[in-house]
């Protein structure tokens, strides 16, 4: 009943288009346009990439096959494109941070092949913390937290090299910049855990990889868990 009485006083309204919206914080058109970018099968068994056509079971990619990745798997909730992209521009930089709860919900239907022991965001460096004032693969990782019955951990990896920001940067540069920018603070902190690893965006890869790499060498398995992915065309 009260939450009939605040629809009335305090109509929900879309997050992105500001239209009615549904309880998720979407109208149903938004809503639609981003599930419309569902990444499905055949994928990488690896790093979950879009595999060419729409049939054909999952296998691992050529990249995959001829690289060897620190974790165990990669997935993807959706393809980084249109409304995806507009969604994650106002959660990042404008700040719309109430779009946590959506976002994480969407990428809680990703199929995993085992239940994580730990949730770990991969980490901003403290500077660009202050500037942005919220770290959003934390925000995500908190809301998931909620869903997969899995602890948080957010202080034992930390970003301890200030980086210049991965999206002003081709693939080779992306994997240089984080190169050795990631340490485990409390050495053995992940030892035997199977953590999920968080982020917003997995673009080439070089952050998930090279924070995966970081934890692996603490003793932890990884997979890794992003709400959306580049996706070539």
């Amino acid at each position: 009943m009260l939450r009939a009485i605040l629809d009335i006083i305090l109509p929900r309204v879309c997050l992105l288009c500001a239209a009615h919206g549904n309880e998720d914080g979407l109208c149903p058109a938004c809503a639609s346009r981003m599930l419309e970018k569902r990444i499905r099968s055949p994928i990488c068994t690896v790093c979950g990439a879009p595999l060419p056509g729409s049939a054909g079971p999952d296998h691992a990619c050529g990249e995959c096959l001829s690289e060897r990745v620190p974790f165990i798997c990669a997935r993807s909730a959706l393809a980084a494109d249109g409304a995806v992209l507009d969604a994650i521009h106002r959660f990042k930089y404008g700040h719309e941070v109430n779009l946590a709860g959506t976002l994480a919900a969407i990428m809680a239907t990703v199929a995993l092949p085992e239940a994580p022991s730990v949730i770990v965001p991969v980490p901003l460096h403290v500077r660009r913390l202050r500037e942005r004032g919220f770290n959003q693969s934390l925000l995500l990782a908190n809301e998931l937290s909620k869903a997969l019955n899995a602890p948080v951990d957010y202080a034992n990896l930390k970003k301890r090299m200030d980086t210049p920001q991965q999206a002003r940067c081709n693939a080779d540069e992306r994997k240089r910049n984080v190169k050795g920018a990631f340490e485990v603070t409390r050495p053995g902190a992940f030892k035997g855990s199977l953590v999920l690893l968080i982020d917003d965006v997995y673009t080439t890869g070089a952050t998930i990889k090279e924070c995966a790499a970081t934890l692996k060498r603490d003793g932890a398995k990884v997979m890794a868990l992003t709400l959306a992915r580049a996706v070539k065309v």
